[in-house]
């Protein structure tokens, strides 16, 4: 973030990777931060992708709140880092999609670069703006008034209409699937088709179904076309078209047919959230394919559950069926079929709580009625997903990968510290709060982030069980007396404390006597020592918590290590 002109700018800036000289600016679309994301990944020149945001909101490059000054403090931006790296104008390419390819193409035009990369620009940004999102308020001003929605719309014309440096290389993408093309790009054709080097590439295909879609399905050529400007290679292609929306109706018809008649369905487990109220599970889970006879928009009703078996048995949760966007893109077959409500999400906290303690794998099961079909099949997760929550002495694990979704379901209390360090620092009451926190790690397992392992405090009584989460914290001071001679770990946060740093709460723990463990779960283990006694009263600010461990637990430990280091110098 830094100033340039009368803004602060919020740009990236990314060297060339050797020999690999050109300058590379990016602008970004509505809604991402930088443009094209991680798909610039492999350019090797300098990169400088500056984002649309001035003040606290977008301006499109152009205008922030019918402020033009914009556009200079972004020239000037552009400027320093190309004297910077001592290239000529001539050596920059400007690039971007929807708003900031309307971007490129005015940066172009107005400052005097040669070289644009433009999909899916707009040619009115005024009226686009107008009612779009935050882009009105912020781009028009206040109330936006009509006035400024013409005055912006004026800018692209006006800019197109002045410039008479015709020797450029212009890059334009769109796609007649795109409802912009028609409101938009084909008034930049005729003033665009008087330069030097135009190419207008057509992007065609039976699954483009959005404006967002047409620079997706076009990356390759987009990229390409990146990749040649900026090593200094300047293609030439004339107007073509990238794609086709032809299909062969009875060949699809078929095919997809035959998708739905395999006894097969999708279940993929995307995002999970699990607390000890909560349990939701979200992802895609529908019937491949489209019946004989039948296309995708009359949709045969399906319904979901996902189905938890152990030893034969299963238990059951309802899951809502939910629209997802741009599903084809992860599953599409041969022809398209855009699974708009293909995914699922399901709340599952009671089923949980349910279940007895196991092990159980997770199913994704999908019926038609109108079909006769019902399948079931494991629930995977394209990304490791691991999420840990417990309440009342039991812990609940969701584990997933790309061969399965478990859930482990297991008493806390019934562990032991199979060979973890602990080491209790504090266990005391003040005022109504216990205050708790100390050492526990297991020596072999990298303790290195907070997210190595799941701590928590169980309190135990006559009558009920609670079961809070405590959080692991970076103190690699105390931790580090508790390594052993030779043990090149990296435990720093093996270290547990309260989540509120003034302590766990008591105030909905009933009186009694309660015996107090400190568990912690990670990867596949569970490991729990005791820490004391608890006697909550009904006057909590008079509670009294007594620990029977510490200080002879460090005791222990120390000579622990004593007794390591006297047997290796004896050996020596």
């Amino acid at each position: 973030m830094e100033k340039y002109g009368n803004w602060e700018i919020e740009y990236e800036f990314t060297p060339a990777a050797g020999d690999h000289g050109n300058l590379l600016v990016v602008f970004s679309s509505v809604g991402s931060k930088y443009g094209f994301g991680a798909a610039l990944s492999g350019v090797q020149c300098n990169v400088l992708r500056i984002r649309d945001r001035f003040d606290g909101g977008p301006s499109y490059y152009v205008a922030r709140a019918m402020d033009f000054s914009v556009s200079d403090a972004v020239e000037e931006l552009i400027t320093h880092y190309r004297e910077k790296l001592g290239l000529a104008r001539e050596t920059v390419v400007l690039a971007g999609s929807s708003k900031g390819g309307s971007a490129a193409i005015f940066y172009a035009l107005k400052y005097g670069y040669r070289h644009i990369v433009a999909s899916t620009p707009q040619y009115f940004i005024g009226s686009y703006s107008q009612g779009h999102g935050v882009l009105g308020e912020w781009v028009l001003g206040e109330g936006q008034p009509q006035e400024n929605v013409d005055r912006l719309d004026s800018v692209l014309p006006e800019i197109l209409a002045e410039t008479t440096d015709l020797d450029r290389n212009i890059y334009l993408f769109s796609s007649t699937k795109d409802y912009q093309y028609e409101e938009h790009v084909v008034h930049f054709l005729p003033a665009l088709r008087k330069y030097s080097n135009f190419n207008f590439f057509m992007v065609e295909s039976p699954a483009l179904v959005k404006h967002a879609e047409v620079t997706r399905q076009g990356l390759s050529v987009i990229l390409s076309v990146i990749y040649a400007l900026t090593e200094g290679t300047v293609p030439r292609f004339g107007e073509v078209q990238i794609g086709s929306n032809e299909v062969d109706g009875d060949a699809a018809a078929e095919h997809l047919a035959d998708l739905r008649a395999r006894d097969t369905a999708a279940g993929v487990l995307t995002a999970a959230q699990l607390t000890p109220e909560r349990a939701t599970l979200s992802g895609h889970a529908f019937l491949p394919g489209v019946p004989a006879g039948q296309d995708e928009e009359a949709g045969a009703r399906e319904t979901k559950q996902l189905v938890l078996v152990r030893d034969e048995q299963a238990w059951a949760a309802d899951a809502k069926t939910v629209p997802v966007d741009q599903l084809y893109l992860k599953y599409f077959d041969t022809h398209f079929v855009s699974y708009k409500d293909g995914g699922f999400t399901c709340e599952a906290r009671e089923l949980f709580d349910t279940l007895p303690d196991g092990v159980y794998d997770v199913f994704a099961r999908v019926t038609s009625e109108s079909e006769d079909i019902d399948r079931r099949v494991p629930l995977v997760a394209y990304r490791p997903l691991d999420r840990r929550a417990a309440s009342g002495g039991r812990e609940v694990v969701l584990r997933g990968d790309a061969k399965s979704v478990r859930v482990i379901k297991r008493d806390l209390t019934a562990a032991g510290p199979g060979g973890s360090v602990f080491a209790l620092k504090r266990f005391a009451m003040e005022g109504p709060r216990l205050r708790v926190y100390g050492v526990l790690f297991l020596p072999g397992r990298n303790a290195d982030r907070a997210t190595h392992s799941t701590y928590y405090l169980t309190l135990r009584g006559a009558d009920s069980t609670h079961t809070v989460a405590l959080k692991a914290v970076k103190r690699e001071d105390k931790v580090r007396p508790h390594m052993a001679p030779g043990d090149f770990g990296s435990y720093a946060f093996g270290y547990f404390t309260s989540v509120d740093k003034e302590g766990v709460d008591l105030s909905d723990v009933p009186p009694g006597t309660y015996t107090a463990e400190i568990a912690m779960s990670t990867g596949g283990g569970l490991f729990a020592h005791q820490a004391g006694e608890l006697e909550v009263r009904e006057n909590r600010a008079s509670s009294v918590a007594r620990r029977i461990s510490g200080r002879n637990e460090r005791v222990s430990t120390r000579a622990r290590l004593r007794r390591g280091l006297r047997r290796r110098l004896w050996r020596s």
